[in-house]
């Protein structure tokens, strides 16, 4: 096990210097909304996980060094991704070998084999979600699935010269000639082709798993765990026969990292909690019948068959701070100093400074103003500019043009609407509105 420290050491170097460890926003409630604001899914990334471990067998043939602490090391490649609050998908392949050296005192019954190993398939992780308290840094899982089991059994029969082994009453290793000779443990003869059984090196297995999952980072997972295959076979050791289950079982006892390297820093907080939202008694209790349970419901009472995002809001298309419900205008144009109404429709320019003049009109907080620079105004005839521009800017406007352009800017404009605001301005508001004109005609 000291190796696979080692690896999964290296491993860590390489990977958590480049892991972004900034403090991500909470909000995963605005992150769930900008990922798919028509049908709510989370755009779950696939996660890509590299494991080592040890291989165990259990079999015909019985070892006495057999335990996943000085078992034969093992591989594993996997890819998962999220498919719900409480369960995972992992689509892995496990590759290595086993092995099995029997003596008994007699040659009939030692024997000895490796069989080269490949499995893979696919597995759904359950993570006791359902069960435990949120943001915890421990998961616990088991897992069951489905996969295509390889196996290729081979003896070590002959030593390095070619000479076969014999094995003697005193326990001793000798040649045709009676020499003593030692095993070279190099697995050369496939045994299958010395029998009469011609069966087949491909099979189904049940893989079982289960363990713990610890979180080091956002993008990054350390497991633990331990894999039960259950053969549908019974010649990885190339013997077949047994008491109870025959069929061979192999254990895989590992430790592996899952690094997330295509969700972004948002996209992983909006998956981390949306798996742990917290079940309540409430989770079936929803008093407005929109769909959002009454404990994640952020608006109640929203009128019946309204179409809402996952936190409960009706929904408004356009983002124009009008829900779709009560919008008459369903694709305002988010751009410019855009300034639309209670029922969501745009509104002119002239129309908005009209009302920093008459708060009666209507009230403020039903106006949703997006501040950014103004789009050109609507000019009225050319024979009324022209008029315009022989008069010139009025006496009583001229300080107004504060680079002397002789032209009132919207934004000289607004700066005397401030300024009546703040009480440095000689203008009255009839005065500000016959600026107004004035600014549209020039």
């Amino acid at each position: 096990m000291k190796k696979v420290a080692v690896i999964l050491f290296s491993l860590l170097t390489f990977i958590l210097p480049s892991v972004n460890a900034q403090d991500i926003d909470e909000d995963y409630l605005s992150v769930l909304l900008e990922e798919d604001e028509e049908d709510s899914n989370l755009a779950f990334k696939p996660v890509l996980g590299l494991g080592v471990g040890s291989f165990s067998f259990f079999g015909d043939v019985t070892d006495y060094l057999s335990s996943p602490a000085n078992g034969i090391t093992s591989y594993r490649l996997g890819i998962s991704r999220v498919i719900g609050k409480c369960f995972d998908m992992e689509f892995h392949g496990t590759m290595g070998s086993v092995g099995g050296n029997q003596y008994n005192g007699s040659a009939t019954d030692t024997l000895n084999f490796r069989s080269q190993l490949f499995m893979g398939g696919v597995s759904v992780y359950y993570n006791f979600n359902h069960l435990l308290i949120r943001k915890r840094p421990i998961h616990p899982y088991v897992s069951l699935g489905l996969e295509v089991f390889q196996f290729s059994p081979k003896g070590d029969l002959k030593d390095k010269n070619g000479n076969c082994y014999n094995y003697w009453k005193d326990g001793s290793i000798r040649d045709a000639s009676g020499n003593v000779i030692s095993r070279d443990y190099e697995y050369e003869t496939g045994l299958r082709e010395l029998t009469d059984q011609n069966y087949s090196k491909t099979t189904v297995a049940i893989p079982f798993d289960l363990g713990v999952n610890f979180t080091i980072t956002n993008r990054v997972t350390c497991r633990t765990g331990a894999a039960v295959h259950v053969l549908m076979s019974d010649y990885v050791d190339n013997v077949k026969g047994g008491k109870g289950w025959k069929n061979d079982i192999v254990m895989n006892t590992y430790v592996s990292l899952s690094v997330d390297l295509f969700s972004s820093d948002e996209e992983l907080v909006a998956v981390e909690n949306f798996r742990n939202l917290k079940f309540t008694v409430t989770d079936h209790m929803d008093e407005d019948g929109d769909g959002v349970d009454d404990f994640n419901d952020e608006c109640p009472g929203t009128p019946a068959k309204v179409k809402v995002y996952p936190n409960g809001c009706p929904v408004d298309s356009d983002h124009d701070g009008v829900p779709d419900y009560l919008d008459k205008q369903k694709d305002t144009p988010i751009g410019k100093n855009v300034v639309v109404d209670a029922d969501g429709v745009k509104m002119s320019d002239s129309q908005v400074i009209s009302l920093l003049y008459n708060p009666d009109a209507i009230t403020r907080n039903k106006v949703k103003i997006y501040n950014d620079a103004a789009e050109a105004a609507a000019t009225d005839s050319e024979e009324e500019q022209d008029d315009v521009k022989q008069k010139g800017i009025p006496d009583k406007f001229k300080h107004v043009d504060i680079n002397g352009d002789r032209y009132i800017s919207h934004e000289e404009l607004q700066l005397a609407i401030d300024a009546i605001f703040e009480g440095k301005s000689t203008l009255t508001p009839a005065d500000i509105s016959e600026l107004q004109d004035f600014f549209f005609k020039q």
